[in-house]
Order: C-alpha cells, then sequence, then structure tokens
C-alpha cells in the first residue's frame, strides 16, 4: 500500500490512468492485475493515516468511509475533491475491500 501510495503521488500519468477506469471495480482490477499492487483498504487507511497527519478527521472520514464512483467521476472531471485529497480518493478506491 505504501509503495503504491508514493507512486501515485508521483506519478501524473498513473493518475490520469486511474481516473480513466471510470469506476471502483475496474480500477482495482488495474492495480491489482496490471500493476501488480494488491492490498486491503485498511492497509492504505493506514499508508493515509501516517502520510497525512495534518488531516482532519472529518477529511479522512470523507474519504476513507467510502469512495463512489460518482465521487472518481467529479475527480476525472475536475469536480469536487482537489489537489491531495484526490489522490486519497484514488488510492482508496484502489484499494480491494
Amino acid at each position: 500500500a505504501a509503495a503504491f501510495y508514493d507512486r501515485l503521488q508521483n506519478d501524473d500519468a498513473l493518475q490520469e490512468q486511474l481516473k480513466a477506469t471510470g469506476n471502483r471495480v475496474a480500477m482495482e482490477a488495474y492495480v491489482r492485475d496490471e500493476l501488480g499492487y494488491d492490498f486491503t483498504k485498511e492497509e492504505m487507511q493506514k499508508v493515509i493515516f501516517e502520510r497525512n497527519p495534518e488531516m482532519t478527521d472529518e477529511e479522512l472520514e470523507a474519504v476513507v468511509g467510502g469512495v463512489s464512483d460518482d465521487m472518481l467521476i467529479g475527480i476525472s472531471i475536475g469536480v469536487g475533491i482537489g489537489g491531495g485529497m484526490g489522490i486519497i480518493a484514488l488510492a482508496i478506491a484502489a484499494a480491494a475491500a
């Protein structure tokens, strides 16, 4: 989870590829099958908590509580959450349930 999060933060092309998948199931499959990362939602949550100590509990809960396909569509067209929160949402969405 940590290696994927680090790559996601530094790889704009990967962020765009994940956004283009369009839904959570396709994103999970791409990350697992094409990129070779295998981690759970809980493992990613731990990484997010460790890497983003400045975030409020409300911000973290809003993202780790669940990323819907609608939210992913919002991220892909530049609406809704932005910046670091967008990366966090992509990371959570890529995690296996």
